[in-house]
């Protein structure tokens, strides 16, 4: 007899699940997919501790059939493809028919459903991916799905989960990757019994983010737009104010799937190149509409992950649109009683408190003695008014769903920059064409100038300013291979380690090309002969050793890397400093130099090289403010 077998079909299920189902957040993920692929405009979620446990998700779309609501827990039976070459062409979030047979196949399944125009509904009850019940049951349109004892009869993948507040974090970020690309959709969610967030359907993505994130993103965010009759691209990107030490706020969307692309983020992130420091990442939130045909979402088993037919076409149009955002939109950040003195430390997510007041379901299944899991801030409480949540019982539905009118309309498919500026008109970005030019009035300290900019006041950093326009003028330079160097009246000789000889040696031609002429004079000396013109009247050993000590800090990292550190290296030894006291002439020079850039609101390191009071807030902090009145 040969030793190959055909698995049992209870374990190619288990196989499947290993591969669909991670973590409850993966079901709850599949579960929200399946319910919006089925019309859903109002879902709940409803989760016990980590999710393990309990989880129920309840939604008002199409519903199912008596035939469909069985053959649903057959693997590979679905209704959103037909033959192969649907794969080419995917409309829908799910479509391979594995979601509710890989979770049924793992866990107690409990499916209600009844279908639009029906009279009766179907309850399907299943164990372990077998189905013990079947029975007509009086529900009302829509599907609800409850899961319970997750992973009970495959203990190894259970004892890998997380402790419950993880588990619970990872599936309130599911739900907030899926609330954001779906504004029209309302949403709520129910943990341990309390209602944690409840999210109203909306017009448009901006004000979903503004609801999820808070007024201090998204009064930071700048708009983002491309049209293309195959590449549609809307969203939004952070000023270098709200950047992070982490990846965690940078959210993609195709075809209104949450992806994960180290290509698209780094088409983003290399525009804030001299705009962050290297530790910095960008948020954004970036909207894509490509052609079905033109992107492979099949390439992952949870579609985390798509795959480009034209991938540098794509990183190109992305770039290009954020590019032009960057120059377009005022990136000063302003002087505001919102914004804590330490905003550029990292802030730390404070937990939501709930209370004894807070909604929740009157006699929903709520385990005992499990520890509430605390909210992250940036989803919001309900307020105390709000309404009582219905939900399924095996009985059927106690009363309907309760969410109030819709308020959200299907999103437009707008390839012009003026109509998808109109569906984004909430941002409060401000376009650089409308500021009118700076006027410098004084020098602080030696070290800021003071602007009238119309009515607003505007500190300049004179050092950083000054440094971001060396550093773009010497960048241009250096590109055209246009960088003036000077001859020195007498070699200046330097005596250099062997790290920093070697280093010299192989890095001769980048020195040519910014400026330096230099010479071996014998053993480790070397003779400079000429520096870079802008560059005559500094110390120019030190600022030699000083490039020097930029490469070797650099020598790990990419050749384009090590440019622009040197660069931008410069550009800050060229620069005025703080402490140098300018003359009115030159204050006003600098300040209109720096307005005609294409980024001026940081310097190279990625700090802010001004910042702005508007009149009102003036107002606000001298107890001016009469609009309250």
């Amino acid at each position: 007899m040969g030793s190959i077998k055909q698995l049992p079909e209870l374990l190619i299920n288990q196989i499947a699940a290993g591969e669909v189902v991670e973590r409850p957040a993966s079901v709850v993920k599949e579960l929200i997919e399946n319910a919006l692929d089925a019309g859903s405009k109002k879902i709940i979620l409803e989760v016990n501790a980590g999710g393990d446990g309990f989880l129920r998700i309840t939604d008002d779309g199409s519903g199912m059939d008596s035939a469909d609501a069985v053959l649903a827990f057959e693997r590979h039976a679905t209704s959103k493809i037909e033959n192969a070459d649907d794969l080419l062409k995917i409309h829908t979030l799910g479509f391979r028919g594995e979601a509710i047979a890989s979770i049924a196949s793992v866990s107690y399944i409990t499916l209600q459903t009844k279908k639009r125009g029906d009279l009766e509904g179907t309850l399907v009850i299943a164990e372990g991916g077998k189905i013990t019940k079947i029975q007509p049951v009086g529900v009302p349109e829509g599907t609800q799905i409850e899961i319970q004892n997750l992973f009970y009869n495959t203990p190894a993948r259970k004892k890998y989960l997380k402790n419950d507040s993880t588990e619970y974090q990872h599936i309130m970020d599911t739900v907030t990757g899926i609330a954001l690309t779906f504004p029209h959709v309302s949403f709520r969610v129910v943990h341990d019994g309390k209602l944690v967030f409840d999210l109203p359907a909306v017009d448009d993505e901006f004000t979903r983010i503004r609801t999820l994130f808070g007024k201090n993103i998204a009064d930071e965010l700048i708009p983002v737009f491309y049209g293309h009759s195959q590449i549609q691209l809307k969203g939004f990107i952070g000023k270098p104010i709200i950047a992070r030490s982490n990846r965690n706020f940078q959210y993609l969307f195709i075809n209104h799937r949450e992806v994960k692309s180290h290509v698209l983020g780094y088409a983003v992130k290399q525009n804030y190149a001299s705009l962050l420091p290297k530790e910095k990442y960008p948020v954004f939130f970036l909207y894509f509409e490509i052609d079905p045909e033109l992107v492979d979402v099949n390439v992952h088993p949870r579609k985390l992950e798509v795959r480009f037919r034209d991938e540098r076409g794509i990183f190109s149009a992305t770039s290009q649109a954020c590019k032009k955002a960057l120059e377009t939109y005022v990136l000063a950040p302003n002087i505001s009683h919102d914004i804590p003195t330490n905003y550029y430390a990292e802030r730390k997510s404070q937990p939501l408190k709930l209370n004894d007041s807070s909604p929740a379901l009157a006699d929903a299944t709520v385990e005992k003695d499990i520890v509430v899991v605390e909210a992250p801030a940036y989803f919001k409480q309900s307020a105390p008014d709000a309404e009582k949540i219905s939900y399924f019982k095996l009985s059927g539905f106690q009363e309907e769903m309760e969410f109030g009118e819709d308020s959200g309309n299907e999103e437009s498919s707008s390839t012009t920059e003026e109509s998808a500026a109109d569906e984004l008109q909430h941002s409060s970005a401000q376009p650089r064409k409308t500021l009118e030019p700076f006027i410098a009035l004084a020098q602080l300290d030696n070290s800021y100038i003071l602007c009238r900019q119309g009515s607003s006041l505007v500190i300049v950093d004179q050092h950083a300013a000054h440094e971001r326009i060396r550093y773009t003028e010497i960048f241009k330079e250096f590109a055209e291979k246009k960088l003036t160097a000077q001859t020195l009246v007498a070699p200046l000789q330097l005596e250099l380690s062997m790290k920093e000889a070697a280093l010299l040696e192989g890095h001769k031609e980048m020195f040519l090309q910014l400026g330096f002429e230099v010479e071996p004079f014998g053993g480790k000396t070397f003779a400079i002969h000429a520096v870079p013109s802008h560059l005559a009247q500094k110390d120019l050993q030190k600022v030699f050793t000083g490039l020097l000590d930029e490469f070797v800090a650099g020598k790990t990292t990419p050749m384009e890397e090590q440019t622009q550190k040197a660069l931008t290296y410069l550009a800050c030894r060229s620069a005025v400093k703080f402490g140098d006291p300018l003359g009115h002439e030159e204050q006003q020079a600098l300040v209109e130099k720096l307005q005609t850039l294409d980024q001026p609101y940081t310097c190279p390191h990625g700090r802010p090289t001004m910042i702005v009071m508007s009149s009102d807030e003036l107002k606000k902090r001298f107890g001016r403010d009469y609009s309250m009145m």
